[in-house]
Order: structure tokens, then C-alpha cells, then sequence
């Protein structure tokens, strides 16, 4: 699918009352949860290719669009709206639109002219859309205009709440929280062109045909595993080890870890197919993670290895240096990802959650690092003062002595001088 967008962010203006707005006839819908409406005009002139349309919704939502020609997103030909900070009255917005097409378009094959502004009403404050399109070709690969069409698809769907306050035509947006289709008789919508008036209540011929809410689960639970996996698990680990100085329950914590952080890779992986921006995997979070879990996975070989041959030897192997060194990179990567994750997710708010918990994490194990350190120093100093303790040899070593042992023979049988008189 090729993305279009056209540059029709035009100024914002604040309209009190609607008398900028026309008496046009218009084919008109109204979602079931009044989340968003619709209404559209077709100039009945045979010889005009324009068609003028308004979109509204509560301006609590982060964005509204509409999709024409289809039930699919692939197919339809869909405007989206969303609001701009740059207005010159505090309460007036900007508007962006997106037209989705299968295939790229012809050349200067449609032409647009929108403006937008809030508007006040009773039922609360709206972000509205006027505009007319003015389309030199009436059908794209997968669907069409035909005013003489009594059931034409349409899609609409609605953002969750927020504010993405951005100029940007190729910004990214959050998965829909509500979406559905609905058919119109654009018979309706025929008559003189003008910009119709924002839709109160469906007109004849329009019926809704889907209605569902939407919910994004997999990236929160992705990050909430990842979250548990190094800020949780794998730092216990660390304090099991170098407090508790238990290496087999250090194992246990470790291998845990790295199948938490396994799973959440999984549902991260699942969760950036779903969207544009991340189903290419070449943001630096989704680059950086998977570096992450490729060390992670060595790391814990090096680690299952080096406790293999040390409890066989009781010496220490070349593989535990590594095993501690690249357990810190993989902690301290892990958590400057989840940094890059945030932003990802279009929720960068959450870093701010992120960076307490660094900190409470930190505070819980300074002072037990720091008590480990001065314990082993205190230990040194009594080694060095005292002196080592013996020789001990284990059984399992291979040492030999440097004494010379003969075979010996048994004692001589002991004789009675006075046995057999």
C-alpha cells in the first residue's frame, strides 16, 4: 500500500457559530457511540469532479478519520484528521489529512482545499473539518465514487484520547480504540456544492454495519515483561549471587530471566508487525533489543558453562569474566532500550515512571553492594593478617608426593624359642 498525503494544513479558525457553514444537501452519519460524524456533498453538476465532506468528533480524541469505497482499509480511500498546534487562537487546530491508496495515483490527479477549526457546542468541544476534494479521476484500484450507488462501504475509526499537536503529514498515531463501516445512499448527498453542514443524525439510506472498540494489549504487556525481566529479576539475580552467595539459586534466577525476557522479545516482535513505523524493524529500539537478547542467550551459556566446570575443578575458568562482564552490558543495555521503547510506543510520558523506578532499583541495591564491598575488604585484611588457611588437597586433584615409597614386606613369622620342647 502506498501512502499519500497531501500538504493541506491551512490555518486555523475559530467559528462560534456555523453560519460559514452551508444548507447543502448531504448524505450524513453518525457513529452509534457519537464518536465521529460525517457528511458528504456531491455537486450534482455532471461536469464538476468535486466533492466536499466535513468530519467531527470530540476533540479529546488524538485522531479521526473516514474511509471511502471499502470495508477494508486497503481498499478505501481515507482521510485523517488530527490536530496542529500552531493555531493563532488558543482554541483553533490545524488539520492533516491522509489519503490511503493501494497504488500510487496519477499525477496531479486530485487537488484539495480543507480548513478547520473547533467548534462549541453543547454537547462539548468538537474538532472540526470543512473541505472539498476536487478529484479528476472517480475510482482508485479497489473502489470508486458513484453518486448513483444506494449502499456505498465506508470505514471510519477514531484515535484514543490525546492530543498529537503536530504540522508533521507523516506523523505516527496510536491504534484506533474504536472503528467500524457503514453504507450511505449517496443519492442523498447530490445537489448543489457546497461544504455541508457537520452531521447531527444519519440520513436515509444510511445503515451501520460495524461498530467495535479496539485495544492495543501487546505492546503494554511486552514492555511490562521487559520491565520485570531487567528491573526486576535480573538485578535480584545479582544480589543472590554476590549477597546471599548462593550460585545454585543464581542459576535458577538466571535461567528465569532470560525465558521472561524471551517471551517478552516474542510479544515485542508481534507487536511491531501491527504497525507501519515498527513492521520494518529498523528503529534503534527494536534494533538494539535484539542485540540484547543475542547476548543475553550467550551470556547465559558462558554462565551454564562456567558452573559446569568450576564445581568439577573448585578453580576458577576463563569463561567467568566474560559470564560477569556481559551480564552488566546485557542489564544496563536492557534498560537504556526501555528508554527507546517509550517513544516507540508514542508514550514518552512513561519514562518519566521509567527513570523512578532506575532510581528506586538503584537505592535498593547500593547499600547491599556497597555492604558486600566492604565485607570483602574486611575480609582481605583478616586473610592477610592471620595468613592462609593449611593445605587442604581434594581428592579429585592429581598431586603426587616427592617421597619415594618401597614395596615392604611382611613381618617375619614370630617364633617361641621355647615352642615345641
Amino acid at each position: 500500500m502506498v501512502l499519500v498525503r497531501t500538504a493541506f494544513v491551512t490555518a486555523g479558525l475559530l467559528f462560534t457559530t456555523a453560519i460559514a457553514l452551508s444548507k447543502a444537501p448531504a448524505a450524513t452519519f453518525v457513529a452509534n457511540d457519537s464518536s465521529i460524524s460525517f457528511a458528504l456533498n456531491i455537486p450534482q453538476d455532471d461536469n464538476s469532479n468535486e466533492l466536499f465532506f466535513s468530519i467531527s468528533g470530540d476533540s479529546s480524541l488524538s485522531w479521526l478519520a473516514i474511509g471511502m469505497g471499502s470495508e477494508k482499509m486497503d481498499d478505501s480511500l481515507m482521510f485523517m484528521l488530527y490536530s496542529d498546534p500552531s493555531g493563532k487562537n488558543g482554541k483553533s487546530n490545524h488539520a492533516s489529512l491522509a489519503a490511503f491508496f493501494q497504488e500510487k495515483p496519477p499525477a496531479n490527479s486530485w487537488t484539495s482545499n480543507c480548513q478547520s477549526a473547533t467548534v462549541s457546542r453543547s454537547c462539548g468541544t468538537q474538532l472540526y473539518l470543512e473541505c472539498f476534494l476536487v478529484r479528476f479521476l472517480g475510482s482508485w484500484k479497489g473502489g470508486s465514487i458513484d453518486p448513483k450507488n444506494t449502499a456505498a462501504k465506508f470505514i471510519y475509526a477514531t484515535g484514543p484520547d490525546g492530543n498529537l499537536n503536530t504540522k508533521s503529514l507523516t506523523a505516527s498515531i496510536k491504534r484506533h480504540a474504536t472503528y467500524g463501516a457503514f453504507t450511505m445512499d449517496l443519492t442523498k448527498a447530490v445537489g448543489a456544492g457546497s461544504v455541508p453542514v457537520p452531521a447531527v443524525a444519519d440520513s436515509a439510506g444510511v445503515k451501520q454495519t460495524k461498530d467495535k472498540t479496539d485495544h492495543d494489549f501487546s505492546a503494554p504487556l511486552h514492555a511490562c515483561i521487559m520491565i520485570l525481566a531487567f528491573f526486576g529479576l535480573m538485578p535480584i539475580g545479582i544480589l543472590i549471587l554476590r549477597v546471599m552467595d548462593s550460585p545454585k539459586w543464581h542459576g535458577i534466577n538466571q535461567a528465569l530471566s532470560a525465558v521472561v525476557a524471551l517471551i517478552g522479545a516474542c510479544v515485542g516482535i508481534y507487536a511491531g508487525t501491527m504497525f507501519n513505523r515498527t513492521k520494518k524493524f529498523n528503529s534503534a529500539h527494536q534494533i538494539l533489543g535484539l542485540m540484547v537478547m543475542v547476548l543475553m542467550i550467550g551470556q547465559f551459556v558462558l554462565g551454564f558453562m562456567h558452573h559446569r566446570m568450576y564445581t568439577k575443578t573448585q578453580a576458577p575458568t576463563k569463561f567467568a569474566p566474560i559470564h560477569v562482564w556481559l551480564g552488566r552490558v546485557v542489564i544496563a543495555a536492557g534498560i537504556v532500550n526501555g528508554f527507546l521503547g517509550f517513544p516507540l510506543a508514542l508514550n514518552p510520558k512513561y519514562n518519566w515512571a521509567l527513570l523512578a523506578l532506575v532510581l528506586l532499583v538503584i537505592i535498593f541495591i547500593g547499600p547491599l553492594a556497597f555492604w558486600r564491598y566492604k565485607r570483602n575488604v574486611q575480609k582481605a585484611k583478616t586473610e592477610a593478617a592471620v595468613g592462609p588457611a593449611g593445605y587442604q588437597n581434594q581428592p579429585w586433584m592429581n598431586t603426587q608426593s616427592d617421597l619415594h615409597l618401597h614395596p615392604m614386606n611382611p613381618p617375619p613369622v614370630y617364633q617361641n624359642p621355647g615352642y615345641g620342647r
